[in-house]
């Protein structure tokens, strides 16, 4: 299969696919973590069809819950939870923390060595997670998508185990994957393209975390709220003309770094 930017994807998700196999054939438990700002669209199909064909007891953890409200946060909560056991989480704020080691301690009673998968797309913080519940940092955290390299086995109690894994990456196109915080936005062939998607989702859902963001009054073509944008930054380039192409990776890592206020179920 070959996507619209022209980039071979089957090798990559092949590999990333058999590493959620791995894990899920290991692990007793299985803690699939998504961004609270848009916790239906990090859920991973693949993660949860596997769990489910392996009879896995699988947790969504709903991380950076400091990025929204309360009541979103209720909402999607209450929407997810028709399917799965729901925690909502932030390492910033220690929300959920007491929950989830609760439920490991319930965990760890059952006799025997429970292992607990950490999966998720790159860049939904698994990592800080991880080091949140283990009181030290032993992963590595980045709002870089895709800094955890490897598989590591992480003792939380005697029989309690965590499996921190690199990012799972199944079939999408970048520009999907960059939607998400999930894709590095140097590595976009056209970052553009995929910076007017975003500004498109976020002026449907929530047009004012563009004021509060950029200083600027939200427009309803985003390829002209992108230019305004770059417009207020001075982002320009020889002749005076807006650089397009800088303002876009400024508002992908912007979205990425959870600078811009958005959320959406």
């Amino acid at each position: 299969m070959i996507s619209e930017t022209g980039m071979e994807k089957p090798r990559e998700w092949l590999r990333e696919k058999s590493i959620a196999k791995k894990i899920l054939s290991e692990a007793n438990v299985i803690f699939e973590v998504v961004d609270s700002r848009i916790p239906q669209e990090t859920r991973n199909s693949v993660i949860e069809q596997l769990a489910k064909e392996r009879n896995k007891r699988l947790y969504i953890i709903m991380n950076k819950a400091d990025l929204v409200p309360s009541d979103f946060l209720k909402e999607a909560k209450k929407k997810l939870e028709k399917e799965y056991p729901v925690i909502v989480f932030s390492a910033h704020r220690n929300t959920g923390k007491r929950e989830l080691m609760n439920l490991i301690k319930e965990l760890s009673k059952e006799k025997k060595l429970i292992k607990i998968g950490v999966l998720g797309y790159p860049n939904v913080g698994k990592s800080s997670l991880i080091n949140s519940l283990k009181r030290k940092k032993v992963a590595t955290t980045s709002p870089k998508p895709g800094m955890t390299r490897g598989e590591k086995l992480i003792k939380l109690h005697n029989n309690v185990y965590l499996i921190d894994t690199p990012g799972i990456i199944t079939l999408e196109f970048q520009d999907d994957l960059a939607l998400k915080g999930s894709w590095i936005p140097e590595k976009l062939e056209q970052p553009v393209e995929v910076a007017v998607k975003l500004l498109s989702k976020i002026l449907q859902h929530r047009p004012e975390a563009l004021k509060e963001a950029y200083r600027v009054e939200p427009s309803d073509d985003p390829l002209e709220m992108l230019h305004r944008i770059g417009e207020k930054l001075n982002y320009r380039i020889k002749g005076g003309e807006i650089d397009l192409d800088r303002t876009a990776k400024k508002v992908l890592w912007d979205w990425i770094k959870g600078h811009i206020k958005a959320y959406w179920l």
